[in-house]
């Protein structure tokens, strides 16, 4: 036990240095940081106007051949930067998949992102004179599903799932999308949603949508942050009531308060929780945990390969953990084709390379451990890590013993 737990250690030290490896982000001739994504003008005959929108692409997607899934962001260039950060986090420790982000720029907001027109003395109006540009989410749907869809599917390698992402008018429009199209998104990031608008329409439209839509394979974050306006999180609550009252089958959502930032401050810790709740089910389930089974694990890895592209994986620690409970348990071929997919998942974590290696030589398979020590030197060379020589060694006296 005491040998399992220093190669325990050791192994999770290593995940932690591979975790923080070096890489190259590319800097304009004036040394200008890049890294955020790719500004495109599409031409918009729906909207009779040029609209920006900003492509982020994962790392390493240029030395991939794989499709990845995609987050529209709603009013892109204000949410780009933390949604990025956050989602290069989130993939690299395998909470979520790699995906590609478009930002949406806003410019016209007040037009855009609202279902209906606020007209004279109503609540989101101005005055007597109302917000005569508003109502405009059908065109500007239409926009998203025609247009934009069209440029990024055919120019990027997307893989068939859709996030949509807005906040305030944003998350309007997300619930708007919800239920007016709910076919062109798989997942929905809804924060600080301006359900007051028109008297709480889009409320008044879920005591019917959700009691006409029993079967909606969807999945659904609606968060606000903790100091937010009272009034809005009431309205909130009012929206999750009509799900409550007819929740459909396979419909998969979370209502939450989130910290005590207010409405602007709220958008990163939703960002992050959002994301971090469409894709729980990423995480291995307790019954694999307790009851593993090969076949088991190779079956849920496909699925989640199959919903969310071949780039997702779980965290590595979580297959670290789980080949450790079965070589505790003397199940040292389960283990083997636990590593085998966790080295394929995390081709530049050492530590997954050596503890796959001494598990080929405790069973005897001496062979297949030398090919793995040396693969293990090609990742120290190319990343620098100064293993090499211990891996050398090894190998030299695996020859030996045989």
């Amino acid at each position: 036990m005491r040998t399992i737990l220093v190669i325990l250690a050791f192994t999770f030290s290593q995940l932690s240095v591979n975790a923080q490896l070096a890489r190259n982000i590319e800097m304009t001739p004036d040394n200008q940081l890049l890294g955020l994504g790719q500004q495109h003008l599409i031409q918009s005959e729906i909207l009779q106007e040029e609209r920006p929108i900003i492509v982020s692409l994962p790392n390493d997607y240029e030395n991939s051949e794989a499709g990845y899934p995609v987050i529209y962001v709603l009013d892109g260039l204000e949410n780009i930067k933390h949604t990025v950060g956050t989602i290069e986090i989130l993939s690299e420790s395998g909470l979520i998949p790699p995906m590609i982000i478009v930002g949406i720029q806003s410019l016209d907001r007040a037009r855009d992102l609202t279902p209906s027109n606020a007209g004279q003395n109503v609540y989101g109006g101005t005055g007597n004179k109302g917000i005569p540009q508003s109502g405009g989410a059908k065109r500007f749907l239409q926009f998203i599903s025609e247009e934009v869809f069209t440029f990024v599917e055919k120019n990027y390698r997307t893989y068939p799932y859709r996030v949509l992402e807005g906040h305030s008018f944003g998350g309007l429009f997300g619930v708007y999308t919800l239920m007016e199209s709910p076919e062109l998104f798989d997942a929905f990031i809804i924060e600080a949603p301006a359900l007051w608008w028109n008297e709480e329409q889009m409320t008044q439209k879920a005591s019917t949508f959700f009691a006409e839509n029993q079967s909606l394979n969807k999945t659904v974050y609606l968060g606000i942050g903790g100091g937010d306006g009272w009034g809005m999180k009431q309205e909130l609550i009012r929206y999750v009531d009509e799900i409550k009252k007819n929740q459909p089958e396979e419909f998969r959502w979370l209502h939450e308060e989130v910290g005590d930032e207010d409405h602007m401050a709220s958008r990163l810790l939703l960002n992050y929780h959002g994301l971090k709740f469409l894709f729980s089910d990423i995480k291995l389930s307790d019954s694999l945990k307790s009851n593993f089974s090969e076949e088991e694990f190779l079956q849920g890895e496909e699925q989640l390969m199959l919903k969310y592209g071949g780039n997702v994986r779980r965290g590595a620690n979580e297959y670290v953990n789980l080949a450790f409970e079965e070589i505790d348990k003397k199940n040292e071929k389960g283990a083997i084709t636990i590593l085998k997919r966790a080295t394929q998942a995390y081709p530049k974590y050492i530590g997954m390379l050596t503890l796959l290696a001494q598990t080929y030589e405790k069973t005897g398979q001496i062979e297949l451990a030398i090919d793995t020590y040396r693969k293990g030197i090609e990742v120290s060379k190319r990343y620098k890590l100064g293993m090499e020589d211990d891996f050398v060694q090894k190998i030299e006296q695996l020859k030996q013993s045989k």
